[in-house]
């Protein structure tokens, strides 16, 4: 299915960069109109001492700066960032209004997101509190909130009708049945994770890393440097 809008949402500034960067580089050069929303500005996250001394919007500043260099390598149109508190997201009725406010502003066919079903606990980065909330947000603002104008009224005042996204994309789950190809993409994805400056230390290392994940991420799809995904049509 051709999907000519795709919003990417995540917690915070870099998770995208990480798991799904190339898949957004690979869409934004065939020409699809490719945009970011990140539930936090990733303010309280900075390697070592890096944001000691540092006020609330000057983190803001940065973490928001790095994401939109990022953003730009890749060639997303937009960047949207909803500010919550970092690391206390909730899955609360405030955090579904504004993810519905912003797939109804950006009408979304593809919606890519963490997996909400994926709950292995086997790696703490990977199971941030951040990330299990934001994606179990994701999931409930996909349906039926976001194509039902009962909920949240107080949007269809802000001039935001339902929109009804086809599909969603739950990247590297247990089971995965979509893969892009990343490989013509890789050193892209890797100049957008470079912007990401307060987090990472040896970019060789990180490269090396990523490499290896990719052909983990390939494994069963004949390709060999990949992103995998769920895919699950959102009902109408």
């Amino acid at each position: 299915m051709e999907h000519r809008t795709i919003l990417f949402i995540a917690a915070h500034p870099d998770d995208l960069e990480f798991r799904s960067a190339g898949s957004a580089a690979v869409w934004a050069g065939q020409g699809r109109r490719v945009e970011y929303c990140l539930c936090t500005s990733g303010e309280k996250g900075f390697n070592g001492n890096g944001s000691r001394g540092l006020s609330l919007e000057e983190r803001w500043t940065i973490r928001e700066a790095e994401q939109r260099a990022a953003a730009e390598v890749l060639g997303v149109a937009d960047v949207h960032f909803l500010r919550h508190p970092d690391g206390e997201l909730e899955n609360t009725p405030d955090l579904r209004r504004d993810l519905v406010r912003m797939m109804r502003r950006v009408k979304p066919d593809l919606v890519v997101s963490g997996d909400p079903a994926m709950a292995s606990f086997d790696s703490f980065y990977g199971y941030h509190r951040d990330h299990r909330s934001a994606n179990q947000a994701i999931f409930d603002a996909l349906y039926p909130a976001v194509g039902n104008p009962n909920f949240f009224p107080e949007l269809l005042a802000e001039g935001l009708e339902p929109h009804h996204p086809k599909e969603v994309y739950f990247s590297h789950p247990a089971k995965p049945d979509v893969w892009v190809d990343i490989a013509p993409v890789f050193e892209i994805k890797m100049r957008a994770l470079a912007c990401h400056k307060s987090q990472i230390g040896d970019v060789e290392e990180l490269i090396s890393h990523m490499r290896d994940w990719s052909k983990r991420m390939a494994e069963g799809s004949g390709l060999e440097c990949a992103e995998s995904y769920r895919r699950l049509e959102v009902p109408g």
